[in-house]
């Protein structure tokens, strides 16, 4: 499936689970930030750079969506069926 695709059909599903996601400009000469997930002031918010390809940008959405349960909404199924494969190679590789 093309990326672009994905990362849309991952930003409607992140408004339905109230994730906020800011698409800035992370480059900055003062200081070093990358895209990432956060929980700010009870808000979920998730940081992506702009300048990410939108492969990078599908890959750190799927990492965000670990921090929600997922099994009591609908999820397309190839959704589904990535964050399920990262949830279990996550909890494999955790000590």
């Amino acid at each position: 499936m093309e990326p672009g695709i994905q990362l849309e059909a991952l930003r409607d599903l992140a408004d339905r689970l109230a994730l906020e996601i800011d698409t800035v400009d992370l480059s900055h000469d003062e200081f070093s930030a990358r895209s990432g997930y956060c929980k700010l002031k009870g808000r979920h918010l998730l940081l992506l750079d702009r300048k990410l390809l939108p492969e990078e940008q599908v890959e750190i959405i799927f990492r965000a969506l670990q921090h929600f349960d997922l099994e009591t909404i609908y999820v397309p199924a190839w959704i589904r069926e990535r964050w399920e494969r990262d949830k279990n190679e996550t909890v494999e590789t955790d000590p």
